[in-house]
Formats: C-alpha cells, sequence, structure tokens
C-alpha cells in the first residue's frame, strides 16, 4: 500500500508514513529497519524511522496503522536511560530521560517502562504489549538482538532528506555554464 499522508489540514506536519512489512521473513531486527529505511522513498523523498514528537501524532498512527509491535527511530544507545531520535529531522534530540522529573519531549511509555530489562534493551518498540494506546516499550539489543518487528517510515520535506532529480542537476550545471559563458562577453 502507498504511504499516508498526516495532512495539515486534520492538525498533522505533512509528512507521509509508511508501515514496512517484509513478506519473505519474520520482521527487521531495530538494526536492519534503521538500515532499511533510508533505501525507501516516497514522491521524491528519502524515507527514515518514523519519530513520534507528539500524542496527535501516535493518534494518527494509531488510525491509519494499528497498534501491533514496530520499531521507531529511538534509542538509548549512546547513553543509558537518555533516549533520542536519531534519524531523520529531529536526529540528536533527546526526548525521554530516566528520572527526570520533567521531560524534554513527547514519549508514550507504557507503566514501569523503560526498565532495561534482562541485562540491556537499548531500543524503541511501539506497540508491544497490544493495547489500544499502542504504548512503549524498551527491547531489542543487546539482552534481545534478533527481535523482529516491522517499521513506520516517516518521509518529510525537510532539507537534506530528498535527492535532486538527475535532470535538474542538469538544468543547474548549464544554467552555470551559460553564465559563466555571458560573464566572459
Amino acid at each position: 500500500a502507498a504511504p499516508t499522508q498526516w495532512t495539515s489540514a486534520s492538525g498533522g506536519n505533512d509528512h507521509w508514513y509508511e508501515r514496512v512489512t517484509p513478506a519473505t521473513v519474520a520482521g527487521y531486527t531495530w538494526d536492519e529497519a534503521y538500515a532499511d529505511a533510508p533505501t525507501r522513498s516516497w514522491m521524491g523523498l528519502t524515507g527514515y524511522m518514523a519519530t513520534v514528537t507528539s500524542q496527535a501524532e501516535q493518534n494518527f498512527l494509531i488510525a491509519a496503522f494499528g497498534i501491533g509491535g514496530a520499531w521507531l527511530g529511538g534509542n538509548d544507545r549512546a547513553t543509558e536511560g537518555t533516549w533520542q531520535w536519531v534519524n531523520g529531522p529531529e536526529a540528536g534530540q533527546t526526548f525521554y530521560i530516566a528520572g527526570a522529573g520533567s521531560q524534554p519531549g513527547y514519549s508514550n511509555w507504557n507503566t514501569g517502562e523503560p526498565n532495561n530489562c534482562c541485562s540491556g534493551e537499548d531500543d524503541l518498540v511501539y506497540g508491544y504489549f497490544g493495547d489500544a494506546a499502542a504504548v512503549w516499550n524498551d527491547y531489542g539489543v543487546p539482552s534481545f538482538p534478533n527481535a523482529r518487528y516491522s517499521y513506520f517510515v516517516e518521509y518529510s520535506g525537510q532539507p537534506g532528506t530528498s535527492v535532486p532529480e538527475p535532470a535538474t542537476l542538469a538544468l543547474v550545471g548549464v544554467g552555470l555554464l551559460l553564465a559563466a559563458r555571458r560573464r566572459r562577453a
């Protein structure tokens, strides 16, 4: 199915979203999803693992795609307990700090999560518990490196996320040549 847009007319950000579920395997590990997302494109926009930055965006994903487990583009691999978005326009932004009184961003953790269970869980999964709110869980590496889910890819028009068409580059080149030629005359 084609990606679904969260339109500004409906209160959204005009980004496009897609749930990626492989037909031939049980799903992706977080690392496989992270590598796969930028190989996808929609309308000239390069994909990245989705970054959910508001309750409204969370609600959109639930309405558009349901509640089953899916990776999102966040983890706390750099510093345990400090959750950051690792790609897309929000890359490097901290959205949750374990134990902090107030949080720097939106999160939708299940009660008691993130808990870094079982010798460590560093990756962000949406809808792990199958509840209607599609609450989040920390999972994946290092304890569960082979955990497999679908993932959400997001496409936005942010600078640096799309590649110019080859024809556009050719026109720019011709224009520069003509400008240089004209300058000499």
